[in-house]
C-alpha cells in the first residue's frame, strides 16, 4: 500500500539492522534491494511485515537472492515503471493526534494552518492522480515545496519524510470563503472560521468543501436553518447526519454505546448512526429515534468546533437528491447557487470524489449502510484468476468492482444511476481506476435486468472493447458477495431480502430463499407476488402497494377509498394493465406501512419500511408470532395481510401491529430455513439485502436462526444493500470464468 510512509519505515529499519541498499515505489508496489549479514537480514524481513506503518497494508512480501548493486549505505531511490501495475495506495484518513497538536500550538509554523498532515494521517485517495504515488503523481503537483517542507521532506528522523501532501502556509493550498453572489470574501483559516460559526449562528447555510467533495451545513438546533436547507436542498424526509465536537458533545445528542465511540474515533471518522436524545431541531430526522452522527477529520472542522465546541452542525452531502456529491470547484460555484449562502473552498483539487461512509453497530459489530470515504480503495483478497473482471453493480446505490490476479477493488458509493450526473460520475470513476490499477477487463458483467443503466453501459463496454459478456441474477449476487467475503465452500441458504430484483421469470424478486454455491443457485422458497398498479409509480406512491395487498387477499378496499384512482387501479390490476407482479420484501413493508397509515407517499428510498420500523420500535406486542403459511415453497403474502387487516378489525394499535408484522416476518423467514434444511441438510445461512438495515428485523432473524442451530453469515465489510452487488457479481464471474 503506497501513501503509508513505507519507504521511510523501510529506510529507517535499515539504519536500525545495518542494511546497506535501497528501497523505492514501483507500479508494482514497494522494492527493497537489502543485503547485509544473513541474521540481519532475517529481522529486517521479519519487521517489515511485523511493524508496519499504522496505515499500511501489505498484501504479498515476496524474497528474492540477487547480487548487490550498492555497496554502503541505503537510500531512498527514485520511483520507477515496471510496465505492470498492481499497487494500491492508502484511504483518505483523519488528522492525526501529533498533527493536531502542533495545529493548535501558536509557536508551530504550521499553527492554524487547514492542510496540515504527516506519515499517518491526511489526503491520500482523494489527491492521487496516477502511481506511483509521488507528489508529481497528484494534485499537490501545482505546489512547489519551500525550503523548510523540502528540509522535513528529506530528513529520515522527520514525521514528514517522504510525505507527498506536505505543505504549510508558505508553500501549500489555501483556504478561501465566499458569498454566493461574490461580494463577501474572507481568508485564512482562522478569519474563515470565525466568520463560519458566526455565519450558521445567522441560520445560514454552508458548503464548505471537504476530502472527497462538498458537504453543505447549517446549525443542527435551528428549525429555521434546517427546514431552510430541506426545503433548497429538495430533501423533505430522509435524515441528515451531523457533526459534533468531540464524543462528549455527541453524548448530549445521543446514546453512544463503546465500540460505537471506537467507530467515532477511529481514523476513518464514518458517520455512525445511534439512538437521538431529541436535543437536536426534530426537522433534522423527522420521525426517526436514530441519527448519524460524525466527528470532525479534517483541521477546518477542527477548528470550527475549538471556536464553538458546543454547536452541532447538520453536515450532509454537497448535492441535490440522489445526485453524486459536488466535488469540482466549478461544478459548486453553479450547483450551490439556490442552495448554499456561502462556500468555503481551497484551491487543491479533488481528483476522486467521496461519499462519506455510513455505519451501524449490531451486537458490537460494525455494518455498512454506505462505504466509501476512509475505507475505499482498500483491496480485498480473492482467489488468484488470470481473468480480469468489470463488474458494474445495480442501479441504486450504485458502485462498480474490479478484479484482477488476486484482488478486487470496490469502487466508492456513486449513486442512483438514474441521474446523468451519477452516469457521468460512474465513467469518469471507472477510468481513473482502469488506468491506475492498469485493468483491462476481459470479463464484464452487470446485471441481469436489461433496463438496467449499468447493463446498458456494461452491453456499450464489450461492444468496443471485445470483453466477454456476463449478467448475475441480482439476489444471486448478493448472496455470492457474503460467500466470497468468507471464502464459503460448498452450497448454502441464501436468504436475501430487498425491494426489487429482476427475476428470471419476469417477475420483481426480492423475498428469496436460494440455495447457492455461489457459481449457481436455485430458488428455493420465496414469497407470492402481487401487482405493483401503475409500476415504478407505486414506488412513490406506497398506498398503491397497500391497495394490491389488500385486492390480491380479496378483502375490500376502503381503507383507500379517499385516495385518488383508486377504482381505475382496481380495474387495472384485475385486467393486469401495467401491473408487473413483484414479491419484494421491500415492497410489502411499504404496503403494510400504507395499510397502517404510516405512509402514503415517500420522497426518499424505504421511507415507508423506516417509519414501519420506527412504529415497531414503539409498539408491543405480546402474542405469538403468526408464521405465514407456505404451499410448494410460496409464502402466502396473502395470508400476512388477512392476519394485518384482522388485527385491524380488532382495534390492535398501529404500533403493535408494526411490531407484530416484524415478529411474523423474522419467525416465517426461520420456518422457511428450517423446511430448506430439512431438505437438503444445508445449516449455514448468508444474509444480504438492503431490507436488512432494518435493526429490528436483522437482529431478530439472527437471533432466531442462530438459537435453531444455524451458521449465520453476514457481509462486515459492504452494506447488506445494493452496495455489495458488484463485489457479487465479480465473485460469480470469477467462478464462471474458469469454465470459459
Amino acid at each position: 500500500m503506497q501513501g503509508v510512509g513505507f519507504r521511510p519505515f523501510v529506510f529507517n529499519l535499515a539504519r536500525i539492522f545495518n542494511i546497506s541498499g535501497f528501497v523505492l515505489n514501483d507500479t508494482e508496489g514497494v522494492y527493497i534491494e537489502a543485503h547485509a549479514e544473513d541474521s540481519a537480514l532475517a529481522q529486517f524481513i521479519s519487521a517489515i511485515s511485523g511493524q508496519t506503518p499504522a496505515l499500511a497494508y501489505i498484501t504479498e512480501v515476496v524474497v528474492t537472492d540477487a547480487p548487490p548493486s550498492y555497496a554502503d549505505g541505503f537510500f531512498i531511490k527514485e520511483s520507477g515503471e515496471t510496465g505492470r501495475r498492481g499497487v494500491f495506495f492508502s484511504p483518505d484518513t483523519a488528522v492525526c493526534d501529533d498533527c493536531l497538536k502542533e495545529f493548535f500550538d501558536p509557536a508551530d509554523r504550521r499553527y492554524h494552518y487547514p492542510f496540515i498532515t504527516c506519515i499517518h494521517c491526511g489526503p491520500r485517495f482523494s489527491i492521487v492522480k496516477d502511481i506511483p504515488y509521488d507528489r508529481r503523481n497528484t494534485s499537490m503537483d501545482s505546489f512547489s515545496i519551500c525550503a523548510s517542507c523540502a528540509a522535513e521532506y528529506s530528513d529520515p528522523a522527520d514525521r514528514r519524510f517522504h510525505v507527498q501532501p506536505i505543505a504549510c502556509q508558505s508553500c501549500g493550498p489555501s483556504l478561501t470563503m465566499k458569498s454566493i453572489d461574490g461580494t463577501e470574501i474572507v481568508q485564512g483559516s482562522l478569519d474563515t472560521a470565525s466568520r463560519f460559526v458566526s455565519l450558521i449562528k445567522q441560520n445560514k447555510i454552508i458548503a464548505v468543501k471537504g476530502v472527497g467533495g462538498y458537504l453543505l451545513a447549517c446549525d443542527a438546533a435551528s428549525d429555521e436553518a434546517v427546514s431552510k436547507l430541506r426545503q433548497r436542498k429538495r430533501r423533505p424526509f430522509k435524515p441528515f447526519a451531523v457533526m459534533a465536537a468531540s464524543v462528549l458533545a455527541a453524548r448530549g445528542i445521543a446514546v453512544i454505546s463503546p465500540k460505537e465511540e471506537e467507530l467515532l474515533e477511529s481514523k476513518e471518522r464514518p458517520i455512525v448512526l445511534l439512538k437521538t436524545k431529541e436535543a437536536l431541531s426534530p426537522l433534522v430526522a423527522p420521525q426517526v429515534s436514530t441519527i448519524g452522527v460524525m466527528l470532525p477529520y479534517i483541521p477546518f472542522q477542527r477548528l470550527l468546533f475549538e471556536i464553538d465546541p458546543t454547536m452541532i452542525l447538520v453536515m450532509t452531502s454537497g448535492n441535490i437528491a440522489e445526485e453524486p456529491i459536488i466535488y469540482e470547484d466549478d461544478a459548486a460555484n453553479s450547483g450551490f447557487a439556490g442552495i448554499a449562502d456561502y462556500i468555503v473552498s481551497y484551491d487543491r483539487d479533488i481528483i476522486a470524489q467521496n461519499d462519506d461512509s455510513v455505519l451501524f453497530v449490531d451486537d458490537d459489530i460494525p455494518l455498512f449502510v454506505r462505504r466509501s470515504r476512509g475505507y475505499v480503495p482498500s483491496p480485498f483478497q480473492s482467489e488468484f484468476s488470470p481473468v480480469s473482471i468489470l463488474a458494474s453493480g445495480g442501479d441504486l446505490k450504485n458502485t462498480f468492482a474490479l478484479t484482477s490476479k488476486d484482488f478486487t477493488i470496490v469502487s466508492q458509493h456513486l449513486g442512483d444511476m438514474a441521474h446523468p450526473a451519477t452516469q457521468d460520475a460512474f465513467q469518469k470513476t471507472l477510468a481513473h481506476y482502469m488506468r491506475v490499477f492498469d485493468i483491462k477487463p476481459d470479463v464484464i458483467v452487470s446485471d441481469a435486468h436489461p433496463e438496467y443503466m449499468t447493463t446498458r453501459l456494461c452491453d456499450e463496454l464489450a461492444g468496443t472493447s471485445g470483453a466477454r459478456r456476463l449478467r448475475v441474477q441480482h439476489h444471486h449476487a448478493h448472496a455470492a458477495s457474503v460467500i466470497e467475503e468468507y471464502k464459503l465452500k460448498g452450497p448454502v441458504i441464501g436468504i436475501i431480502f430487498d425491494g426489487t430484483g429482476y427475476g428470471l421469470d419476469g417477475v420483481l424478486w426480492g423475498s428469496e430463499f436460494l440455495v447457492t454455491d455461489g457459481e449457481d443457485f436455485t430458488r428455493a422458497a420465496h414469497f407470492s407476488g402481487f401487482p405493483l398498479p401503475g409500476g415504478e409509480k407505486a414506488l412513490k406512491d406506497v398506498w398503491r402497494t397497500g391497495l394490491s395487498l389488500i385486492h390480491s387477499c380479496g378483502a375490500t378496499s376502503a381503507l383507500f377509498e379517499e385516495y385518488p384512482q383508486t377504482d381505475a387501479l382496481l380495474e387495472m390490476m384485475d385486467k393486469k394493465i401495467n401491473c408487473p407482479l413483484s414479491c419484494g420484501m421491500g415492497r410489502i413493508f411499504d404496503g403494510i406501512s400504507s395499510i397502517l397509515g404510516l405512509s402514503a407517499y415517500t420522497s426518499s428510498e424505504a421511507e415507508a419500511a423506516l417509519l414501519l420500523e420506527e412504529a415497531a420500535y414503539r409498539g408491543n406486542w405480546t402474542g405469538k408470532p403468526f408464521v405465514i403459511p407456505q404451499k410448494d415453497g410460496v409464502i402466502q403474502t396473502e395470508e400476512l395481510t388477512r392476519y394485518i387487516l384482522g388485527l385491524l378489525e380488532n382495534g390492535t394499535a398501529a404500533e403493535d401491529i408494526a411490531s407484530a408484522f416484524h415478529i411474523s416476518i423474522a419467525a416465517t423467514t426461520l420456518a422457511a430455513a428450517e423446511k430448506i434444511r430439512g431438505e437438503t441438510g444445508i445449516g449455514r445461512i448468508v444474509i444480504s439485502g438492503g431490507v436488512f438495515h432494518n435493526r429490528m428485523l436483522f437482529k431478530v432473524v439472527r437471533e432466531l436462526l442462530e438459537k435453531a442451530g444455524f451458521t449465520v453469515f453476514f457481509s462486515r465489510r459492504l452494506p447488506f444493500n445494493d452496495g455489495c452487488l458488484s463485489y457479487g457479481q465479480a465473485a460469480v464471474a470469477r467462478r464462471l470464468a474458469r469454465k470459459l
